[in-house]
């Protein structure tokens, strides 16, 4: 089995092809499709200098003998020894002695998926806006954002058509700025990326200009600026960075201030964002997490029928939180490996444990070829455990590329693991996922659990879902249960399972069976 250092270097990147070189150069592992690189498919041993045109390998070796531990460089655009061009990434984690690779063939997939348009104002979207952060850190130019909370509220002010007119003005007022890219980065969000940072400024207006010439608003506005040239930051932490800064802003959670204060408020964002991007690499390549496991009960009987391993950083860090923030800069995919690896192990080392397990995985790293390939590929080592194994795919980033995801569940599915996913109905692509994705199970979003018994209309939804669930033979949870009501009106509507603090604490060790054939557990404190 690839070590756990090894695997976490390999999720900082994506790729057909993974492979592992010292400083000089030399190949140490390679995995993926060697054979559409080279004409030798054991790539061990060998330079990989040789997977490169003539006149790109001096380069890449002297960009391998300048890494130091903690850097990543990429994506670069590379030459193959055939001649056909290639995207190359490298990531040396201070925890691995050797620098992880991947190339990506420009012909067989992008690099950046999604260029979606924005239906309402014809800009791009937050994708293409993070591709030209990545494009052009490092440069002198600058980001301005812009958030509009009550962007809502000042369209229904009109009619369904000038409210339309109006999102495609502001659209136009944008493109007009001739920024290098200009995107809606979410339903109330804005961004430019533009080599004019004195014209960065003029984002804030080029919003409320169309809305004063309707005689609506005013808009709340609060705005960001950012030179790409940090000088506290590196081009490949701008972009780190930025891919969670983004997130805070089109959500809401980035609050600016005016004046002078907003770079500094901005900057400082970014560096604490890049300490605990550290931090958290830190402790997902050491194993300094624990894990709890939380019983999903039969509703009819009381029978536990497995148990979700839930993971438990630092005291007084929120779990969900750390999630959010781990998948906004693409470091999910990295610990969902590292939780694979640490409840198969668990499962694995003690015969005498023979409950089954759900494990949670992000939807980002279920949807992304490489991520996905890393995982199934771990899955498929240890086969003997399918049957006691649950993947929840976290719906904590809404799965956008659904055909992509299908195919990782149908593997998976497959090889005897039952998927499913959690957080069933908190976000508007609910029955799209049950029209497009075979499922074995959905846990449905706590949230609406704790409102049952305040809204018929809502309950009648709930109940069509149920139906929907039940014809297509998809098994349904209910979470957060946490009193006799909630367990009463859940096992009412029709749901099969539950979970919550009503069936009793976490536990911090699975059920044993112990000599006389009696289950034996620990409760979490």
């Amino acid at each position: 089995m690839i070590d756990p250092a090894r695997l976490l270097g390999f999720a900082f990147a994506s790729a057909d092809l993974l492979f592992e070189i010292d400083s000089a150069g030399t190949i140490h592992f390679a995995t993926g499709a060697a054979g559409t690189f080279s004409d030798e498919t054991d790539l061990t041993g060998q330079s990989a200098a040789e997977l490169f045109a003539a006149n790109e390998r001096d380069h890449f070796l002297s960009v391998t003998r300048r890494l130091k531990p903690g850097e990543r460089v990429g994506p670069l655009a590379m030459t193959l020894v055939g001649g056909e061009q290639a995207t190359l990434a490298m990531c040396f984690l201070p925890q691995n002695d050797r620098i992880s690779c991947t190339l990506v063939r420009q012909g067989d997939r992008k690099m950046v998926p999604d260029h979606e348009i924005d239906a309402q104002t014809g800009l791009s979207g937050r994708t293409a806006f993070l591709e030209a952060v990545a494009q052009n850190a490092g440069g002198s130019g600058a980001v301005a954002l812009v958030h509009v909370p009550n962007l809502a509220d000042v369209c229904a002010e009109l009619s369904p058509d000038d409210a339309a007119l109006l999102m495609g003005a502001i659209g136009e007022s944008m493109k007009a700025m001739n920024a290098i890219a200009a995107s809606r980065i979410s339903e109330t969000g804005f961004g430019v990326v533009t080599e004019d940072s004195q014209g960065a400024k003029a984002l804030a207006g080029r919003i409320q200009g169309p809305v004063d010439e309707r005689g609506v608003g005013p808009l709340r506005i609060e705005q960001a600026q950012l030179s790409l040239k940090s000088a506290n930051l590196s081009p490949g932490q701008v972009i780190l960075a930025m891919r969670y800064v983004v997130g805070c802003l089109a959500d809401g959670r980035l609050k600016t201030v005016s004046g002078s204060a907003i770079n500094e408020m901005f900057e400082r964002m970014m560096t604490d964002t890049i300490a605990r991007a550290r931090e958290f690499s830190r402790t997902v390549a050491a194993g300094a997490f624990d894990v709890v496991f939380e019983p999903i009960v039969e509703l009819k009987t009381g029978i536990t029928a497995y148990y979700e391993a839930l993971t438990r950083f630092r005291a007084g860090e929120n779990p969900a939180e750390t999630f959010r923030f781990a998948e906004e800069l693409g470091l999910a995919n990295s610990f969902d490996v590292a939780l694979i690896l640490r409840v198969l192990g668990i499962l694995d080392a003690d015969p005498a444990i023979i409950a089954s397990v759900a494990i949670n995985i992000s939807a980002r790293s279920i949807a992304t070829p490489a991520s996905s390939a890393m995982m199934t590929s771990l899955l498929a080592t240890k086969r003997s455990l399918a049957k006691r194994v649950l993947i929840e795919i976290t719906e904590t980033a809404e799965i956008s590329n659904l055909l992509e995801a299908d195919k990782t569940i149908q593997m998976l599915r497959v090889m005897g693991y039952r998927v499913g996913i959690d957080d069933f109905g908190a976000r508007a692509a609910t029955l799209e996922y049950l029209h497009n994705l075979d499922l074995d199970f959905v846990k449905f979003d706590g949230t609406l659990i704790q409102r049952l018994g305040q809204s018929r209309r809502e309950e009648t939804l709930m109940r069509s879902v149920l139906a929907s669930c039940a014809a297509l033979k998809v098994d349904t949870v209910a979470e957060w249960i946490d009193s006799p009501d909630k367990f009463r009106r859940c096992a009412e509507m029709g749901f099969r399972l539950g979970q919550g603090r009503y069936f009793g604490k976490a536990l911090t060790e699975l059920p044993r069976i112990g000599v006389a054939g009696a289950l034996k557990s620990q409760a979490a404190s």
